[in-house]
Protein backbone atom coordinates (compact mmCIF):
# COMPACT_ATOMS: atom_id res chain seq x y z
CA UNK A 1 0.00 0.00 0.00
CA UNK A 2 1.10 3.26 -0.93
CA UNK A 3 2.29 5.83 1.86
CA UNK A 4 -0.47 8.31 0.60
CA UNK A 5 -3.28 5.58 0.92
CA UNK A 6 -1.92 4.74 4.26
CA UNK A 7 -1.47 8.66 5.40
CA UNK A 8 -5.44 8.62 4.43
CA UNK A 9 -6.68 6.29 6.27
CA UNK A 10 -4.97 7.07 9.65
CA UNK A 11 -6.11 10.99 9.16
CA UNK A 12 -9.63 9.59 7.86
CA UNK A 13 -10.70 7.39 10.08
CA UNK A 14 -11.22 8.55 12.58
CA UNK A 15 -13.32 11.65 11.12
CA UNK A 16 -15.55 8.89 8.97
CA UNK A 17 -16.17 6.81 12.47
CA UNK A 18 -17.64 10.08 14.01
CA UNK A 19 -19.44 10.90 10.61
CA UNK A 20 -20.76 7.93 10.19
CA UNK A 21 -22.67 7.98 13.56
CA UNK A 22 -24.23 10.66 12.99
CA UNK A 23 -25.60 10.07 9.14
CA UNK A 24 -27.13 6.43 10.63
CA UNK A 25 -28.70 8.91 13.43
CA UNK A 26 -30.39 11.26 11.46
CA UNK A 27 -31.48 8.85 9.04
CA UNK A 28 -33.08 6.62 11.07
CA UNK A 29 -34.75 10.19 12.53
CA UNK A 30 -35.66 11.38 9.30
CA UNK A 31 -36.38 8.16 7.37
CA UNK A 32 -36.93 5.85 10.18
CA UNK A 33 -40.71 6.39 10.26
CA UNK A 34 -41.12 5.90 6.35
CA UNK A 35 -39.46 2.88 6.55
CA UNK A 36 -40.75 1.18 8.93
CA UNK A 37 -44.03 2.07 6.60
CA UNK A 38 -42.94 0.13 4.24
CA UNK A 39 -41.64 -2.59 5.76
CA UNK A 40 -45.28 -2.84 7.04
CA UNK A 41 -46.44 -2.40 3.82
CA UNK A 42 -44.13 -5.11 2.12
CA UNK A 43 -45.37 -7.81 4.94
CA UNK A 44 -49.05 -6.81 3.93
CA UNK A 45 -48.05 -7.66 -0.02
CA UNK A 46 -46.25 -10.61 1.43
CA UNK A 47 -49.18 -12.32 3.08
CA UNK A 48 -51.33 -11.35 0.53
CA UNK A 49 -48.94 -13.05 -2.19
CA UNK A 50 -48.81 -16.06 -0.13
CA UNK A 51 -52.51 -16.31 0.33
CA UNK A 52 -52.86 -16.18 -3.48
CA UNK A 53 -50.09 -18.75 -4.03
CA UNK A 54 -51.91 -21.12 -1.71
CA UNK A 55 -55.36 -20.31 -3.20
CA UNK A 56 -53.75 -21.34 -6.51
CA UNK A 57 -52.16 -23.78 -5.23
CA UNK A 58 -55.29 -25.69 -4.17
CA UNK A 59 -56.87 -25.28 -7.44
CA UNK A 60 -54.57 -26.50 -9.82
CA UNK A 61 -54.36 -29.70 -7.06
CA UNK A 62 -57.93 -30.12 -7.24
CA UNK A 63 -57.53 -30.07 -10.95
CA UNK A 64 -54.60 -32.18 -11.53
CA UNK A 65 -56.47 -34.46 -9.19
CA UNK A 66 -59.86 -34.58 -11.49
CA UNK A 67 -57.62 -34.76 -14.72
CA UNK A 68 -55.70 -37.59 -12.93
CA UNK A 69 -59.09 -39.31 -12.73
CA UNK A 70 -59.96 -38.61 -15.94
CA UNK A 71 -56.89 -39.55 -17.38
CA UNK A 72 -57.18 -43.26 -15.33
CA UNK A 73 -60.61 -43.64 -16.88
CA UNK A 74 -59.22 -42.88 -20.32
CA UNK A 75 -56.25 -45.22 -20.20
CA UNK A 76 -58.67 -48.13 -18.90
CA UNK A 77 -60.93 -47.76 -21.91
CA UNK A 78 -58.33 -47.76 -24.46
CA UNK A 79 -56.88 -50.91 -22.68
CA UNK A 80 -60.19 -52.48 -22.79
CA UNK A 81 -60.48 -51.31 -26.65
CA UNK A 82 -57.35 -52.61 -27.35
CA UNK A 83 -58.34 -56.09 -26.50
CA UNK A 84 -61.38 -55.72 -28.72
CA UNK A 85 -59.45 -54.13 -31.63
CA UNK A 86 -56.15 -57.41 -31.49
CA UNK A 87 -59.53 -60.00 -30.90
CA UNK A 88 -61.30 -58.13 -34.40
CA UNK A 89 -57.97 -58.01 -35.98
CA UNK A 90 -57.27 -61.85 -35.54
CA UNK A 91 -61.32 -62.59 -37.04
CA UNK A 92 -60.81 -60.78 -40.00
CA UNK A 93 -56.97 -62.45 -40.47
CA UNK A 94 -59.54 -65.43 -40.41
CA UNK A 95 -62.07 -64.22 -42.85
CA UNK A 96 -58.84 -63.15 -45.35
CA UNK A 97 -57.38 -66.73 -45.14
CA UNK A 98 -59.87 -68.99 -47.82
CA UNK A 99 -61.41 -71.50 -46.05
CA UNK A 100 -59.47 -70.87 -42.59
CA UNK A 101 -61.97 -70.75 -39.65
CA UNK A 102 -64.78 -72.26 -41.07
CA UNK A 103 -63.84 -76.06 -41.21
CA UNK A 104 -63.46 -76.11 -45.53
CA UNK A 105 -60.15 -77.04 -46.89
CA UNK A 106 -58.49 -74.66 -49.55
CA UNK A 107 -59.13 -77.24 -52.38
CA UNK A 108 -63.12 -76.74 -51.32
CA UNK A 109 -62.85 -73.46 -51.27
CA UNK A 110 -61.42 -73.72 -55.05
CA UNK A 111 -64.27 -75.48 -55.64
CA UNK A 112 -66.70 -73.86 -54.53
CA UNK A 113 -65.27 -70.18 -56.17
CA UNK A 114 -65.49 -72.63 -59.71
CA UNK A 115 -69.09 -73.61 -59.37
CA UNK A 116 -69.47 -69.67 -58.63
CA UNK A 117 -68.18 -69.09 -61.92
CA UNK A 118 -69.68 -71.83 -63.56
CA UNK A 119 -73.52 -70.50 -62.81
CA UNK A 120 -72.15 -66.62 -63.47
CA UNK A 121 -71.98 -68.01 -66.66
CA UNK A 122 -74.90 -69.92 -67.04
CA UNK A 123 -76.86 -66.95 -65.77
CA UNK A 124 -74.97 -64.35 -68.16
CA UNK A 125 -76.34 -66.58 -71.02
CA UNK A 126 -79.86 -66.57 -70.09
CA UNK A 127 -80.11 -63.27 -69.80
CA UNK A 128 -78.56 -62.96 -73.43
CA UNK A 129 -81.17 -65.77 -74.21
CA UNK A 130 -84.07 -63.58 -72.69
CA UNK A 131 -82.79 -60.46 -74.21
CA UNK A 132 -82.81 -62.12 -77.73
CA UNK A 133 -86.05 -62.95 -77.41
CA UNK A 134 -87.19 -59.38 -76.35
CA UNK A 135 -85.43 -58.80 -79.51
CA UNK A 136 -87.34 -60.86 -81.92
CA UNK A 137 -90.54 -60.36 -79.96
CA UNK A 138 -90.20 -56.73 -80.49
CA UNK A 139 -89.59 -57.20 -83.93
CA UNK A 140 -92.95 -59.44 -84.66
CA UNK A 141 -94.71 -56.91 -83.04
CA UNK A 142 -93.64 -54.39 -85.34
CA UNK A 143 -94.20 -56.67 -88.39
CA UNK A 144 -97.71 -57.47 -87.31
CA UNK A 145 -98.40 -53.66 -86.72
CA UNK A 146 -97.46 -52.96 -89.91
CA UNK A 147 -100.05 -55.83 -91.73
Amino acid sequence: MSTVKKLGKVAVFPLWKRLRWRIENVTEQRFGPQLDDLRRQLDGLRGELHAVRDELRGHTDSRAAELDGRIGWHDDEIRRLAAHVAAMDSRLATLERPGAGNGQSPADVEEVRAEHARIRARVSAVAQYEERLARVEEALTKDDHRN
